[in-house]
């Protein structure tokens, strides 16, 4: 991965992390592999309880050959025809129960510990709990994924929540302060968060019943919190609006309509939606105007589109008046609807003065 795209954390963010992982990773490793220590060392101490009790071993030697015997090293072998019969069968009862489980559980145990997901998802959770006017981003997809990226690029303080255990490898390798939850409880996951202390929240799941459900606990949690949600059904588009919802991007209602907009011009920036009736439905073109058509030395006022900046010669020409005039070879970054930018797009195709 490019270190350009990289999660950035602050100096104190770094120093705070470096110490929290020498206090708390050991105890994190051990919280996930607690119960198999505990069935291990039961396993060891019963049998080390049969080699006292019948062969009169001191603790110590009974704890190696319970060892010996569990994990088929047969360090120690007392002799078969001195051994009482119960002593035999409790002997036969550890290797059949104990042997296959006990491999089975020091490769968990050495997994776990070898594994850096298990122990940087709780590393993960207190970078997040020390976040301040953060953003937080729900639902690592397509979209999620490009959001964070440019949040990376603007140097803002962010935190990722996914569903999905393919991206963890991802998330480690950006520094991504992640949560992996299946985001059945959104006050939990919330709180995990830490939305009491954040500023905004991206929903970009591509289920809008799911971004709806977080929305309004996120609302209900943090009074005054920015909300920005993907919209996949333009049906739904309005009851996001009436839940509260600050900014809904109908994403692929607004890719569509660009796709449309650009059998009309080629030069389509984007497309405007959301807001009153005077932007919603229109759309960012780009016109290069060219030499000897009627479009070249028009005045602002006459070209029947709104005209953002003129671009001449490589250089923004902002807050132009009416009566400016554009030559040939300007590029002009307009407002408009379809129709009329096929109207613009005919007087840059005909000649002047016809």
């Amino acid at each position: 991965m490019n270190d350009y795209n990289r999660y950035r954390d602050t100096k104190a963010d770094r120093l705070y992390n470096f110490i929290e992982s020498v206090l708390f990773q050991p105890y994190s490793v051990l919280k996930h592999i607690w119960k198999q220590l505990i069935l291990l060392l039961a396993m060891v101490s019963f049998g080390a309880a049969i080699f006292i009790f019948y062969q009169a071993l001191d603790p110590l030697t009974a704890i190696v050959a319970s060892v010996s015997t569990i994990s088929t090293i047969g360090f120690y072998a007392p002799p078969l025809n001195a051994m009482p019969n119960l002593e035999k069968i409790l002997l036969i009862v550890i290797m059949i129960v104990s042997v296959g489980s006990a491999a089975s559980m020091v490769q968990g145990v050495v997994t776990s510990v070898v594994k850096k997901e298990l122990w940087t998802e709780d590393m993960d959770r207190m970078r997040i709990q020390r976040m301040k006017d953060h953003i937080i981003i729900v639902g690592y997809t397509h979209i999620g994924r490009y959001v964070a990226q440019r949040l990376v690029e603007m140097n803002y303080r962010f935190c990722v929540i996914t569903r999905e255990k393919g991206n963890i490898k991802e998330l480690q390798e950006l520094n991504m302060p992640f949560i992996l939850s299946d985001l059945k409880s959104p006050v939990e996951v919330l709180t995990q968060a830490n939305v009491s202390s954040a500023s905004s929240i991206v929903l970009a799941l591509e289920d809008d019943d799911t971004n709806m459900l977080y929305a309004l606990t996120a609302k209900f949690m943090k009074n005054g919190i920015r909300i920005i949600a993907i919209n996949n059904d333009h049906k739904l588009m309005e009851g996001m609006k009436k839940a509260g919802i600050d900014v809904v991007l109908p994403i692929y209602f607004m890719v569509g309509s660009v796709a449309a907009y650009s059998v009309a011009s080629e030069s389509v920036l984007g497309a405007m939606q959301g807001g009153d009736s005077l932007i919603s439905g229109r759309h960012i073109v780009q016109i290069e105007v060219k030499n000897g058509s009627r479009l070249e030395g028009m005045q602002l006022k006459d070209i029947p589109v709104d005209v953002l900046l003129v671009i001449r010669s490589g250089e923004m020409l902002k807050y132009n008046v009416p009566d400016f005039k554009v030559v040939g070879g300007d590029r002009l970054i307009c407002l408009t609807d379809h129709e009329s930018i096929k109207q613009v797009n005919q007087m840059n195709e005909e000649p002047r003065g016809s």
